[in-house]
C-alpha cells in the first residue's frame, strides 16, 4: 500500500502447480495456455492475495497491491516452565524434518535460474591485474583478455529440466543458458539450490539450519505470532544465534502448523567472506507436500578490499510429483488414528508408534526432539531401502545433459519461457557483450611486444630451470619436474651440509588401463662430498582389482626415526638460524621390492622384501648463520637405551649394518566403498574403523664383515576412525601396539619410532604426535600400546568469546597414551585452536609421566 515495488514476490498459479518471481522493480511476467486460474500473489510479510483470471488469446496487465500481513500474538505467550512457545513449534518441526525431506520419490521440474555480479570495489593492488580470460570463444586473440574494473556488472541465466529420483539422483538438462561472464562455459547450474534442503542439518556446508537436530545448542527461538493463510495457520519465529558465529543464521522461519513443515524462510549469514540472505516460499504442490517454488540468495561481498554484490534468483515449476508412498505420515499430522496394521507396514510398525506417541505429547521435551529426529531417519530410509544400491559403488548421482544448441538460443525464446522478467540494470548487462569496451592488450605498443617475444624463450627457460616444467604428449606419456628450487631435495643439516637437488616425475598411461610410474631423485652433499639418489618405480594394473607392482632403490642420508620427526625443512631452519641439528641422520644403501593387490573389496594385501646397508655418519660441518658460539651435538639419538655404559647387558647396538627384510600387511576396511574412474576403482574409504595387520622377519648382521645374522620377528596392530558426531564436529582415534617374539640385540635402527615433534613451530597435520617429548626419546624395543584421541567442535571455549566467535576457527581436544614394557607410561592432553586463518593451529599440551605431571609445551602449525 505505501507504492513501493515488491522484489521477488511470488506469482503461483494453484491449477498448474507453477508460477514464477517478480523482478526488483515489482514486474512479472508469465504466459499462459487459454482458460480460468487462480492465481496467488504472496511475499514474506505480506498477505496472500487471491486473484482469478481468465485467459482467452489476449495479453492482460494485472497490477496487485499486497497489504502488510499481521500476525495474531496470544495472551498467553511463555509456558508455565517459563518456555517461549516456538519451543514447542520448532520441536515438532525439527523432529518432523527426516519426513518432510524424504516423502517426495519423484518430481520433474523446469527450473530458471538468473544470477547477477557487480563488482563494487577492487583493491589498488590488484587492479591492473583482475582479467578473466574468455575461454568460451575460440576465435579471440591469444593477447586479448577482459579487464575487470569497478563498477562493471555481469549476468547469466539459465533454463533446464530437473528430474529427481530417491533418494539423491538428479538428471539435469540444460535447455538454455546465456551469460556476460568473460571465460564462462556452458557449466551453469541451479543443483547448489535444488540440492541444499533446510532441513538437512547443515546447509550447503556454509552453515548450522535451524532445523538441524542439534539447533537448541545454538540457536534461541522467539514466537512472534500467527496467521491465516488459506486453510492453514503459519506461525512467524525469530531465528537468533546463542552467540555470533559464521556458521550460524539469524533471521525469520514461517511454519505450517499442525503439518510443521516450513511455509516460507528468511534468514542471513554472516562469515570472512560477506553477508548471505538467503529467501525461500515452499508452496503445497501435491496432497500437503509443501516444497519450495522460488529461492532468492543474495551476498554482500567484502573480503580483503575487494567488494562485490552478488544474488541469484530462482523459480521453479514442478510438472509431476510422486509421494514416497512407503514413508507413512504420522497419524497425528493425518488426524486420524487407526490400529490396524497391514503387512506392508510391519518392519515400520514399531517405530511408527513411538513417533506418533511422540507427537501427541503435549509437552514435548528436547529429548523427545532428538529420538523423534532419530526414529523419522531411520523410517525414511526404511521407507527409501528398496531403491538404494545394493552395492558400496559410489556413483555420479547427477547426471548432466546439455542441448546441442543451448547458448544459441534467440530473444525470442528467451521471451517465451523466462518467468522472470530482466530489470532496467539486467537488460543494460545482456546487451553488452562481455568485456566490450573493457578488452585490452596484454602488452603495450608493438615495439614492445616484439622486444618481449625476444625475451620470452631465455625467461622461459630460467623459469623452467628454477621451478620446473611439465611436458606432455598424445600417447599418455607424462614428465614433471627438474625443478631446482625443490625443498623436497634441497636443504641443510649437519651431516650432509647444503643439499642442493631435483626430482622428476615420469608416468605412462595405456589404453589397457595399466599405468607405469617412475620417480627418479638426485641429490649433491656439499660437505660430505657425496652424490646422493633414489628412484621409485611403479607399474598398477588398474581394473576392479588393481595390482601394484614397485621397486625402490637408492642410495640417500635418512632419518633413524621411522616414527615420524622432525621435516628436512624445519631442520634446515632450527640449524642456519638457532644452530640445533635436531635430525639424526644415517646412511642407506637400499633395495625393496613389492607387489600389493586387493583380496577382496576392502581386503588388500601388501608384500615386500629388501636389502639396507646401513651406515653411522657423522657431522660434517658447523655451518651457522647465527650463535656461532654454540656447538651443534653430535649425530647420535637422545634415547635411555643408547646412553647406558658400553658393557651394559640393557644396552642395544648402534652400528653399521646390513639387514635383509621380509614384510607382510593386511589392511583391512569393512564395507569400503569406492568409485569407478575409467574402468579403475578408486577407493572411498568406510564408516567403519581402518584395521592394519604388520609382520615383518628381518635378519641383521651381527657384526661388519661377517656372515653371521640374527633373525626378528615383528607383529604390530592398528586401528583408526574418523567420525562426524554433529555439524562441524569430528572424532578422530588411533589405536596401535606391537612388539617382538625376541627383542634381544636388535638395533636401534629398528626400535619402535613414534611421532615426537617437541618443536614449538609445526609445519603439517600430525594426529598421531606426542607434542612436547623430545625427538627420539621416547623409542623402545619394548611390547608398547599407543593411543590418540582428538575431539574438534566449533564450539568449547574460546569462540563463546565475543572476539573469536566470528570466526572460522575450530577448538581441540587432544589425548594421547604410550605405554611399553620397562618404560613409565607418558600421558599427553592438550587444548588447541585450529583453522586459524583457515591455515594454522595454536595449542598447549601438559605431559605426564605415570600419571604426574612433568611440563607443558606450546605449539603453533602450520598446514600447507
Amino acid at each position: 500500500r505505501s507504492g513501493e515495488p515488491v522484489q521477488y514476490a511470488t506469482v503461483y498459479l494453484q491449477e498448474l502447480k507453477h508460477g514464477t518471481t517478480s523482478n526488483p522493480r515489482g514486474d512479472y511476467e508469465i504466459r499462459l495456455p487459454d482458460g480460468k486460474y487462480s492465481v496467488i500473489y504472496q511475499s514474506l510479510g505480506f498477505e496472500p492475495f487471491i486473484s482469478e483470471v481468465t485467459i482467452k488469446g489476449d495479453t492482460i496487465v494485472r497490477n496487485v497491491v499486497l497489504v502488510e500481513q499481521y500476525y495474531q500474538i496470544p495472551e498467553v505467550l511463555i509456558t508455565e516452565k517459563g518456555e517461549d512457545p516456538a519451543y514447542y513449534i520448532m520441536r515438532r518441526v525439527i523432529g518432523l524434518a527426516p519426513y518432510h525431506l524424504n516423502h517426495v520419490s519423484y518430481y520433474k521440474a523446469e527450473v530458471y535460474l538468473k544470477g547477477n555480479l557487480h563488482i563494487k570495489k577492487i583493491p589498488r593492488v590488484v587492479q591492473r591485474s583482475m582479467r578473466m580470460g574468455s575461454r568460451n570463444r575460440a576465435s579471440e586473440p591469444p593477447d586479448m583478455q577482459v579487464k575487470i574494473r569497478e563498477g562493471d556488472s555481469f549476468f547469466l541465466e539459465s533454463f533446464n529440466e530437473i528430474d529427481f529420483k530417491a533418494p539423491d539422483n538428479y538428471v539435469q538438462r540444460v535447455i538454455s543458458f546465456k551469460s556476460t561472464f568473460p571465460g564462462q562455459d556452458d557449466n551453469i547450474t541451479p543443483m547448489d539450490y535444488i540440492k541444499a534442503s533446510f532441513y538437512q542439518p547443515v546447509i550447503a556446508r556454509i552453515a548450522i539450519s535451524p532445523l538441524s537436530p542439534s539447533a537448541f545448542s545454538y540457536y534461541r527461538f522467539k514466537y512472534l505470532g500467527s496467521s491465516l493463510q488459506g486453510d492453514h495457520s503459519v506461525s512467524k519465529i525469530e531465528v537468533t544465534p546463542k552467540h555470533r558465529s559464521p556458521q550460524l543464521f539469524q533471521g525469520t522461519l514461517f511454519v505450517v502448523d499442525d503439518v510443521w513443515c516450513l511455509h516460507s524462510v528468511d534468514l542471513t549469514n554472516e562469515n570472512m567472506a560477506g553477508k548471505i540472505h538467503i529467501r525461500e516460499l515452499h508452496i503445497p504442490v501435491q496432497d500437503e507436500i509443501w516444497m519450495p517454488v522460488s529461492h532468492y540468495f543474495e551476498m554482500n561481498m567484502g573480503i580483503m578490499g575487494f567488494k562485490a554484490d552478488v544474488n541469484y534468483t530462482s523459480s521453479v515449476k514442478y510438472m509431476t510429483v510422486e509421494a514416497n508412498t512407503a514413508l507413512k505420515k504420522p497419524d497425528p499430522l493425518t488426524g486420524t488414528y487407526s490400529d490396524q496394521v497391514t503387512a506392508a507396514d510391519t518392519l515400520m510398525t514399531k517405530s511408527r508408534g513411538k513417533i506418533e506417541e511422540i507427537l501427541r505429547k503435549e509437552k514435548m521435551s528436547n529429548r523427545d526432539m532428538i529420538r523423534l529426529a532419530d526414529l523419522m531417519n531411520r523410517e525414511s530410509s526404511a521407507s527409501l531401502r528398496d531403491s538404494l544400491p545394493k552395492s558400496l559403488e559410489i556413483k555420479d548421482k547427477t547426471q548432466y545433459i546439455i542441448e546441442k544448441d543451448a547458448g544459441k538460443k534467440d530473444s525470442s525464446f528467451w521471451a517465451g519461457i523466462r518467468p522472470i522478467p530482466l530489470s532496467e540494470a539486467e537488460l543494460k548487462t545482456l546487451g553488452t557483450k562481455p568485456g566490450t569496451g573493457s578488452l585490452i592488450k596484454t602488452a603495450g605498443d608493438s615495439s614492445a611486444m616484439a622486444e618481449q617475444r625476444k625475451r620470452t624463450p631465455f625467461i622461459r627457460t630460467l623459469r623452467h630451470i628454477a621451478f620446473g616444467h611439465t611436458w606432455a604428449d598424445t600417447t599418455g606419456w607424462r614428465i614433471s619436474g627438474g625443478d631446482l628450487v625443490n625443498t623436497r631435495c634441497s636443504g641443510f643439516n649437519t651431516v650432509d651440509g647444503f643439499i642442493l637437488g631435483t626430482d622428476i616425475r615420469i608416468t605412462k598411461e595405456f589404453r589397457n588401463k595399466w599405468s607405469f610410474s617412475l620417480y627418479p631423485e638426485i641429490r649433491y652433499a656439499f660437505s660430505r662430498e657425496k652424490l646422493m639418489g633414489r628412484a621409485n618405480m611403479n607399474i598398477n594394473s588398474g581394473g576392479m582389482k588393481p595390482v601394484r607392482f614397485f621397486m625402490q632403490s637408492g642410495i640417500t642420508s635418512r632419518d633413524i626415526s621411522t616414527g615420524g620427526g622432525i621435516p628436512p625443512l624445519l631442520n634446515s631452519a632450527t640449524s642456519l638460524l638457532l644452530k640445533k641439528n635436531y635430525l639424526k641422520l644415517y646412511e642407506s644403501r637400499y633395495l625393496n621390492l613389492g607387489l600389493g593387490f586387493e583380496i577382496k573389496n576392502g581386503f588388500n594385501v601388501e608384500l615386500k622384501s629388501g636389502i639396507d646397508n646401513r651406515h653411522i655418519l657423522e657431522n660434517t660441518t658447523d655451518f651457522s648463520l647465527f650463535r656461532l658460539s654454540r656447538e651443534y651435538t653430535d649425530n647420535i639419538p637422545d634415547n635411555r637405551y643408547l646412553n647406558l655404559e658400553e658393557n651394559s647387558p640393557s644396552r642395544y647396538p648402534f652400528n653399521d649394518q646390513k639387514q635383509i627384510s621380509f614384510s607382510a600387511k593386511l589392511t583391512v576396511v569393512p564395507y569400503q566403498k569406492y568409485r569407478i574412474i575409467r574402468g579403475t576403482k578408486v577407493p572411498e574409504g568406510s564408516q567403519w574403523p581402518t584395521f592394519r595387520f604388520f609382520w615383518e622377519h628381518f635378519m641383521n648382521s651381527v657384526s661388519p664383515g661377517e656372515a653371521k645374522y640374527a633373525h626378528f620377528n615383528m607383529l604390530k596392530f592398528e586401528a583408526s576412525q574418523k567420525l562426524s558426531p554433529g555439524a562441524y564436529r569430528e572424532f578422530k582415534w588411533l589405536f596401535r601396539t606391537g612388539g617382538y617374539t625376541d627383542n634381544r640385540g636388535i638395533s636401534f635402527f629398528d626400535f619402535f619410532h613414534f611421532n615426537n615433534q617437541s618443536f614449538p613451530l609445526l609445519l603439517y597435520d600430525h594426529d598421531d604426535a606426542f607434542m612436547i617429548p623430545r625427538y627420539y626419546t621416547l623409542s623402545t624395543p619394548e611390547f608398547f600400546a599407543e593411543a590418540h584421541l582428538k575431539y574438534t567442535s566449533p564450539y568449547l571455549l574460546m569462540k563463546y568469546l565475543p572476539v573469536f566467535n566470528r570466526t572460522l576457527m575450530r577448538e581441540n581436544l587432544v589425548f594421547s597414551y604410550l605405554g611399553s614394557r620397562y618404560s613409565n607410561s607418558y600421558t599427553e592432553i592438550g587444548y588447541s585452536v585450529s583453522e586459524i586463518f583457515l591455515i594454522a593451529e595454536l595449542g598447549v599440551y601438559a605431559g605426564f609421566e605415570n600419571l604426574s605431571y612433568k611440563f607443558t609445551g606450546i605449539k603453533i602449525s602450520f598446514r600447507f
